[in-house]
């Protein structure tokens, strides 16, 4: 389905300037509205409407910064994007510009990648609020199609807004009622209270009636009083409290009563079967990684995930000649999401360590899939690694994660393997080039590969925990001893303060090459 058409409303007084900001835009299905200044750039805005606007700051007649306040009081509840393009480099203008209402800023001279790339970020913005412009403008309908009034009122009682039905009952216009205290709905000698009434009998004082059904006595605009029913709900905002009246007839409080019931018990299903299936998510991705590998004696792992669910993964398998296998992935993002996106490849890793595949193979292998499953913008940082088990060598591929290292019995680091290849997913084989580095090593040791969720974890002053954390909490100790050592020392670093991203750690034994020549 082809994108909707955006106008975007240029403003600049260089004609060369518009010319070229034009072809961007041409290019990315938008049609340019052109103002040489802030004047025209108002008068335009208040006869087109446009989607987006893009506002130079120095102008003859009326500058930027005018131009931007006079736009955004004119486009009232409608949220439209006013991009700043302007050659300024001082941090005062383009500050001052977001303050009196732009929402972004790009300088000139402007780069087609990231001008396109913006403007793809804002038609998803765009999207997501006529979405959401749409859904309450549904709402809005949904409240004036029920048969009940529905008042909404702040915690001192005054009428935040109410729907047409509660127009229709009490005979006021809802302008003559919001910004009114409730207590005008109510007979002389209910409302003499005031608001302290409405706290005392309504909003839950000294009865507590909040989200029960009180009966009541009501008064229209011409005196007349009546029954009704009137169900208060208390909403606790993050910076005010609000009360949602529900008034009715009497008649239908019953019905009424018992359409909430069944709404509330299909939300919380609806809640549950969430639950449900994130918990079944979750089982279905664990049981994809061979645990039992995990604990093979040459191996030593540590996952800790930055929230419930780490999108770190971690495993390793053994050939049928013994050959040891092992893979990190970090995928984009965190968590149960990032986790799933390495999901594809676990299978075709365990495939591939059955095969005896030599490491350029496999990578090549897991490269593709991800490259033909994987969404735009999703990749899978990794590195892998096979060690021989009859001779003291092996292969060692590093994308996007931090350096790997080859250490010695005590920690001392003898070999660093750099992270010379793209990420999994990014580009297929036959472009990225895949290969892979060969090690060997004269003495027992280990390989340590890790996240960057380890090296960027920052304590409370912002430092992180780096590559020079990693080679000091791994000096001094013996290989059984180093995965210990690596989480004191990340514990002591982070001091109680969470770690920003998933964090894991995989070490492997390199054996004794005089035990593998026995």
């Amino acid at each position: 389905m082809s994108e909707n058409t955006l106008r975007v409303l240029v403003a600049d007084d260089i004609a060369s300037n518009r010319t070229i900001v034009g072809a961007f835009l041409g290019h990315l299905n938008c049609q340019p509205l052109y103002a040489a200044d802030g004047v025209d750039a108002v008068e335009i805005f208040r006869q087109e409407s446009p989607d987006i606007v893009l506002m130079d700051l120095m102008m003859p007649r009326m500058d930027g910064f005018e131009a931007i306040k006079q736009i955004r009081a004119l486009s009232e509840d409608r949220w439209v994007p006013i991009i700043i393009l302007s050659a300024l480099s001082g941090e005062g203008d383009i500050v001052h510009g977001l303050e009196i209402g732009a929402d972004d800023y790009l300088a000139k001279p402007l780069s087609f990648p990231v001008f396109s790339a913006r403007f793809k970020a804002l038609r998803r913005l765009l999207d997501m609020q006529r979405r959401l412009s749409g859904s309450l403008e549904q709402v809005r309908a949904v409240a004036n199609g029920v048969i009940d009034g529905i008042i909404s009122a702040d915690d001192q009682g005054m009428i935040l807004s109410v729907n047409r039905a509660a127009s229709h009952i009490f005979g006021y216009g809802a302008p003559e009622m919001i910004g009114r205290p409730f207590s005008m709905l109510l007979p002389p000698d209910a409302s003499e209270g005031g608001s302290s009434y409405l706290q005392r009998h309504v909003m839950g004082g000294e009865k507590r009636v909040v989200g029960q059904i009180r009966e009541m006595t009501g008064r229209r605009k011409d005196g007349t009083i009546f029954p009704m029913e009137i169900g208060v709900s208390d909403l606790q905002l993050p910076n005010r409290r609000m009360f949602i009246g529900i008034v009715r007839d009497v008649s239908e409080a019953r019905r009424i009563q018992r359409q909430l019931a069944e709404d509330a018990a299909r939300l919380q299903r609806y809640h549950d079967e969430s639950e449900r299936e994130q918990e079944l998510a979750m089982k279905i991705m664990e049981r994809q990684i061979r645990s039992d590998w995990l604990h093979d004696k040459a191996v030593q792992y540590a996952v800790m995930p930055a929230r419930n669910f780490s999108g770190d993964v971690v495993a390793v398998a053994r050939s049928n000649d013994g050959a040891l296998y092992a893979m990190l992935a970090d995928a984009t993002g965190h968590g149960l999401a990032a986790a799933v996106s390495v999901l594809p490849a676990l299978g075709a890793f365990y495939r591939g360590a059955a095969r005896n595949l030599p490491l350029a193979g496999l990578v090549t292998e897991l490269n593709d899939l991800l490259c033909g499953l994987l969404p735009p913008g999703h990749f899978v940082a990794s590195a892998l690694v096979r060690l021989e088990a009859s001779r003291p060598s092996g292969e060692i591929w590093v994308g996007g994660v931090p350096d790997v290292l080859q250490v010695s019995e005590d920690g001392q680091v003898r070999q660093r393997f750099p992270s010379r290849q793209l990420p999994l997913g990014i580009l297929p084989s036959a472009e990225a080039a895949v290969v892979c580095e060969a090690f060997t090593w004269d003495g027992p040791g280990q390989i340590v590969l890790c996240s960057d969720g380890l090296t960027e974890a920052e304590n409370q002053a912002g430092e992180p925990f780096g590559h020079e954390g990693l080679v000091r909490a791994l000096a001094g100790g013996g290989r059984a001893s180093h995965l210990g050592l690596l989480r004191q020392a990340l514990t002591r670093h982070l001091a109680g303060q969470p770690a920003g991203d998933d964090v894991s750690v995989l070490l492997l034994d390199c054996a004794d090459p005089a035990m593998l020549r026995g």
